[in-house]
């Protein structure tokens, strides 16, 4: 497993903001394509092909159409996109693959496979309506005969010359020898080609139907399965059903030479139902079960096999994909059946029939937080008990209102333990962006809708004022990162909450109205994952300025205690189609591993106003965040207060917290081969302060009474 790389820059990104070591203004960059505005997609992609009593694919269907059953529960469909097939805007077009399996079998049979295939490639003129890829299951390996082409008779000449033109991949099968002389069982040598063209296929996009043109029972790869029951099984059919759907990819199992009246062919119907145990055999991983529960086919023996082949073909035509959250799993791999249906009578709908749930596809916390009040908090930093006790006392806590700087000066007076204090510092940042206890909260009425204006208006003034009137200075920036491993996070690791994992303090410079930062502290590597944090100063203030001036006027929240005096606070709330934010994170499990989320995103904005001159004490944003992946959090918030710079005094930042909550990627290995997906969530927090204020210049001065030396 390792996490998302991650970059907050004053609430994640700000697109429109001056330009930041690694940020461009404008639009995010390239990597993520298609609409960036963040909307619903649930966590499970299923691709559903609906077809009419001829086997036709029907188009212009609805949502409304569509019902979707976890477990024989209705399930909420959170995301609904209907598909030519043909490929438009960011989908490309379905993609076929072509195994022609002629391991282990008579010459006979062999040549009626690829005989089969090639006329097939050949009809219409060798013009196919998909981009099509072949390969060659042999006793010499997996053999790519082609990439995907569109030219049926160039697919056709490649397979007929195969001793000329296939090239074997890695030197040879999967965990098999290259030359003649194959040994190894033909089953699991199947297997082992099936997760190495999947896991390929999990890198690209789009649906693809892959027609497995095989040996009947009793044959090569169609030999009767071993029903012994074995229990090491159990994560091979996990990670098998996980990478099939996740890969979009639809089996269709072709039994060539199979007897019509062989009853024993249809012995796999009897293991259709995913497997709930750790014990199963390797008929749960029959081609023919693996092609019915990702929502393929498997094809009757004694057909036409070129007939057939253009049937399957038509089915890369329309089809729809539906997105949903599932229901809370109870343990890891817990198997959950799933059934769509279309409401118009006569119609059919095929897609995966099941999935392994894990606990954490869920958003909740794992394991969940005790809520506490301050007053409760405070009683449990009395107790008469040693540092290490008080501290792990207060591991899991979360709290019900927010514990200001000002408290926790008090907290820490009664507690003085190293781990205590570390715990208490955690709590606090973790409720900055809850609101203040009642005692902290004035019974004052609210000021006039004039009087609310007065101070907005101020605000923009002090705004308008602060930004343009910084001068260029440094300022030292100190960073303690906090990191939870995730449960579930994988074999061997434990579970820990919340824990420092490193500081660093490097030098910001505020020049031109542009914030500037070490190069070096930005840094970000697969496996080190890392939130970083840019934009306390100028850019986040003309955020503010923005939520005034362009997005109407602030909501009036309410009157807060403050050191100095009262404190008024407003809230904006800005659309998700108005926001110049965009969430990015790095990196999906899709493709190579390296494609960026990115995603703008609508937010909140709470600000709390000196009422007296305008001037902005707290700022803080929180993002709405719809997506269940990968991020679920991305908030950040700054106190300002009064700083001397070369002899005047200015707003500046003096801390901010930072909080980004999402989803780890893991690597599932099988087989030889292995692919990324999700995996559980983890929060980070940066906790940041900023001293040691000077001005960006040089000075000189000019010493009386010097006298150059003789040469």
């Amino acid at each position: 497993m390792f996490f998302t790389c991650i970059a907050l820059y004053f609430g994640v990104l700000h697109a429109a903001a001056q330009a930041q070591p690694n940020v461009q203004p404008g639009p995010p960059p390239a990597a993520a394509s298609g609409d960036l505005r963040d909307k619903p997609e649930g966590l499970i992609k299923l691709d559903v092909m609906v077809t009419d009593g001829t086997g036709k694919p029907v188009p212009a269907l609805m949502a409304s159409d569509f019902r979707l059953f976890e477990n024989g529960r209705e399930q909420k469909i959170l995301s609904f996109q209907a598909f030519t097939g043909k490929g438009a805007g960011t989908e490309p077009p379905v993609k076929v693959i072509l195994l022609i399996d002629t391991l282990n079998i008579p010459p006979e049979l062999a040549r009626e496979e690829r005989y089969a295939v090639t006329f097939y490639l050949r009809k219409n003129g060798g013009q196919l309506a998909r981009p099509t890829s072949v390969f060659l299951l042999s006793e010499t390996g997996l053999w790519t005969v082609s990439k995907p082409s569109m030219d049926g008779n160039a697919l056709a000449r490649e397979i007929e010359h195969n001793d000329l033109a296939l090239v074997p991949r890695n030197g040879g099968g999967p965990r098999g020898p290259a030359v003649p002389g194959y040994s190894v069982d033909p089953i699991e040598y199947a297997l082992q080609a099936l997760g190495h063209i999947a896991a390929d296929e999990r890198r690209q996009p789009g649906r693809k139907l892959m027609i497995w043109v095989g040996p009947g029972w009793g044959i090569g790869t169609g030999a009767i399965d071993n029903m012994r029951i074995h229990s090491d099984l159990f994560g091979t059919i996990c990670w098998f059903s996980t990478l099939l759907r996740e890969a979009h990819l639809a089996l269709y199992s072709f039994s060539v030479g199979e007897p019509e009246t062989d009853l024993r062919a249809n012995l796999y119907r009897a293991y259709l139902a995913g497997v709930t145990s750790h014990r199963a055999s390797m008929m749960n991983l029959n081609r023919k079960v693996l092609a019915l529960q990702s929502g393929g086919r498997v094809i009757d023996a004694g057909v036409d096999i070129v007939d057939e082949i253009e049937n399957c073909v038509r089915e890369t035509g329309r089809f729809y994909r539906i997105t949903f959250d599932p229901f809370a799993a109870e343990h890891p791999d817990e198997y959950h059946d799933l059934k769509v249906e279309v409401d118009e009578p006569g119609l059919n709908a095929r897609t995966s029939t099941g999935f392994y749930d894990q606990p954490y596809y869920s958003t909740d916390q794992i394991p969940p937080l005790k809520r506490v009040s301050l007053e409760e908090l405070q009683k449990i930093l009395e107790l008469d008990e040693s540092d290490a006790m008080k501290a792990h006392q207060l591991i899991g806590l979360e709290l019900t209102a927010r514990l200001s700087e000002r408290r926790l000066a008090s907290l820490y007076a009664i507690v003085h333990g190293k781990r205590t204090r570390q715990q208490l510092r955690i709590l606090a940042d973790a409720s900055s962006f809850l609101d203040p206890p009642a005692d902290e909260i004035l019974a004052a009425p609210p000021p006039s809708p004039d009087q609310q204006q007065h101070m907005i208006s101020m605000a923009s003034s002090y705004l308008t004022g602060t930004i343009d009137k910084l001068p260029d200075f440094f300022a030292r920036r100190i960073t303690t990162r906090y990191q939870e491993t995730a449960m579930f996070l994988k074999a061997g690791v434990n579970y820990q909450p919340l824990h420092q994992t490193d500081s660093s303090t490097t030098t910001v410079r505020y020049r031109h109205g542009r914030e500037e930062s070490d190069a070096k502290s930005h840094g970000m590597r697969l496996g080190n994952p890392e939130m970083i944090t840019l934009g306390e100063f100028g850019p986040a203030l003309e955020d503010v300025f923005d939520a005034i001036e362009k997005h109407g006027r602030l909501t009036w929240i309410r009157w807060e205690k403050a050191t100095a005096g009262p404190v008024a606070v407003f809230r904006s709330a800005i659309p998700s189609d108005q926001s110049l934010h965009y969430v990015w994170a790095c990196c999906l499990p899709d493709g190579d591993g390296t494609q960026a989320y990115q995603r703008y995103a609508g937010y909140h904005i709470e600000i709390a106003i000196d009422p007296d001159n305008g001037a902005i004490l707290r700022l803080s944003f929180q993002f709405d965040l719809k997506s269940t992946s990968p991020l679920t959090r991305s908030d950040i918030m700054i106190e300002y207060g009064p700083v001397e710079i070369g002899g005047k005094t200015y707003d500046c930042p003096l801390r901010s917290v930072s909080i980004m909550r999402s989803r780890s990627v893991g690597i599932l290995s099988e087989w030889g081969e292995s692919f990324r997906t999700y995996g559980p969530y983890a929060t980070m927090l940066n906790d940041v302060t900023f001293n040691r204020y000077h001005m960006f210049r040089s000075e000189s001065r000019i010493l009386p009474g010097f006298t150059p030396e003789e040469k």
